[in-house]
C-alpha cells in the first residue's frame, strides 16, 4: 500500500462565492510519485474524478521548479490552464519554491510556462503564442449538438480553432440566455467534429452574469472526459486571442484585461483574468487567477 499525499483546492474562485471554482487534486511528493506508474495516475485521476489532478515530479533541468503531469479523467494532457495554477499554488504551500518567490517555470508536455506569484494571492500564467487555425461553417450541426438555434450563433466573427498550447473552437452566440440554454449532447460533439483539429468547444457571449464580466464562457470537452468544465485556463488564453483578433470588445488597444466568467450552469461560479500580449503581433497571452485550498489528505495506493 502506497501513501500519497495531496491536496485539494479550487482554482479560479470568485471570493463572492463560498463554494465555485474548478476543483483540483495535486500529488506533490516528487519523491514518492516516482513509484507511482502511467496506469495508476489514470486510475487516480479518474477516483477522484474532477477535471483534471497533477502530478509533481523532479524537473529534467535545473531551469525548471518543476515537472508536472496533468490528467483528465479519460487520459493525460500536455497543457491545461487550472491545473497549472493551481499546482504552482501547491508548490509555494508545500516548499517546492521559497515562500518569497515571486516566479516559478513549470514543464510540461508543451514545454515551459512561466507562473508569477502576485502580492495580492493571484497567480498569473504566460501561455504560448496564439494559433489561428482552421474555421468551421457547419453551423446547423453543431448547433443541434448544443441543442440551440443556429440562428443564435453570432455573425460578427467566424467558429474558429484557437491554441496557445491547446485549440479551442471558439463559437460566440448572441446573447447570454443563448449560452445559458445550451444543452451539449456529448456523443453528439464527438460526432459533428469527427476529424477536426480538437473536440473542445468555447461558447461564450460578450455580457455577464456580473457587472464586472465582459465575458461569460462555457467549455464542453467530453472528447477527454470533461462534460462541462466550471475554469479553463488553457481557454481563456486563446479567447482573450480571438476577442481582441476580431475586436469583439470595440476597444481602441489590445491588452487590457478581460474578465470572464464561468461554471455558473453547473454550480461552479468562477472568475479568470485573461489578456494578450502584444498590441499588433500577439506573442503569447496571460491568465491568472485566485486559489482556494480545500482539503489535504491522503490517497492510499493498492499496488
Amino acid at each position: 500500500m502506497l501513501e500519497v499525499p495531496y491536496l485539494q483546492t479550487s482554482v479560479f474562485i470568485d471570493e463572492r462565492y463560498s463554494l465555485g471554482g474548478n476543483q483540483l487534486a495535486t500529488y506533490w511528493n516528487s519523491e514518492i510519485n516516482k513509484g507511482i506508474s502511467t496506469e495508476s495516475m489514470q486510475g487516480m485521476t479518474l477516483e477522484m474524478n474532477f477535471s483534471e489532478s497533477t502530478f509533481i515530479e523532479k524537473p529534467s533541468s535545473s531551469k525548471y521548479d518543476a515537472k508536472v503531469r496533468i490528467f483528465t479523467p479519460a487520459r493525460e494532457i500536455p497543457f491545461a490552464g487550472h491545473p497549472t495554477i493551481g499546482t504552482a499554488f501547491v508548490m509555494k504551500k508545500k516548499g517546492i519554491v521559497e515562500k518569497d518567490a515571486t516566479s516559478a517555470i513549470l514543464e510540461l508536455g508543451v514545454g515551459p510556462i512561466p507562473v508569477d506569484y502576485s502580492q495580492d494571492g493571484s497567480i498569473r500564467m504566460r501561455q504560448n503564442e496564439p494559433e489561428f487555425l482552421d474555421m468551421w461553417g457547419d453551423k446547423a450541426t453543431i448547433a443541434s449538438a448544443l441543442n440551440i438555434s443556429k440562428d443564435l450563433i453570432s455573425t460578427e466573427s467566424p467558429m474558429q480553432w484557437v491554441s496557445t498550447g491547446f485549440p479551442f473552437l471558439m463559437i460566440r452566440l448572441n446573447s447570454l440566455e443563448a449560452v445559458q440554454q445550451a444543452s451539449p449532447n456529448p456523443p453528439e460533439i464527438l460526432s459533428a467534429l469527427e476529424g477536426q483539429i480538437s473536440k473542445q468547444i468555447v461558447l461564450f457571449c460578450t455580457e455577464g452574469v456580473n457587472s464586472d464580466s465582459h465575458v461569460h464562457l462555457r467549455m464542453f470537452a467530453p472528447e477527454v472526459g470533461v462534460v462541462e468544465d466550471p475554469a479553463t485556463g488553457s481557454a481563456a488564453g486563446p479567447l482573450a486571442a480571438y476577442i481582441e483578433q476580431y475586436n469583439l470588445l470595440n476597444r481602441e488597444k489590445p491588452c487590457a484585461d478581460i474578465v470572464i466568467e464561468q461554471g455558473y450552469e453547473i454550480r461552479r461560479p468562477s472568475k479568470l483574468v485573461a489578456s494578450v500580449i502584444g498590441e499588433q503581433d500577439f506573442v503569447g497571452a496571460y491568465v491568472s487567477g485566485l486559489t482556494r485550498l480545500v482539503a489535504e489528505g491522503t490517497f492510499y495506493l493498492d499496488i
